[in-house]
């Protein structure tokens, strides 16, 4: 019996910027949104305080370092962030 493929992927948190009107907010969600959906990508989102956290993958189960990076260079250009991290890639599967 083999193991099962890793479902490779990252862990982004945002902290929106201080008095980000809650229209710009929901905004900038949608629009990452459609980022992600843009190059195949998924995430599942927690919010953490204030914070927001966003566990991506790929539909194939396979975020590339290609995709972490592109996703590190939209949120850093985005004004609506007081500050982001952008993790390492990873198997996002819980141990079993």
């Amino acid at each position: 019996m083999s193991a099962p493929c890793p479902a490779l992927g990252f862990v982004v948190d945002l902290e929106p910027a201080p008095g980000l009107a809650a229209d710009r907010l929901a905004a900038l969600r949608a629009e990452w949104a459609a980022f992600l959906d843009g190059r195949g990508l998924r995430a599942r989102e927690q919010r953490l305080g204030a914070q927001l956290r966003f566990e991506v993958e790929s539909e194939a189960s396979q975020a590339t370092q290609n995709d972490r990076a592109a996703a590190q260079g939209w949120l850093a250009a985005r004004s609506e962030l007081a500050r982001c991290r952008v993790g390492d890639i990873h198997d996002l599967r819980p141990d079993s």
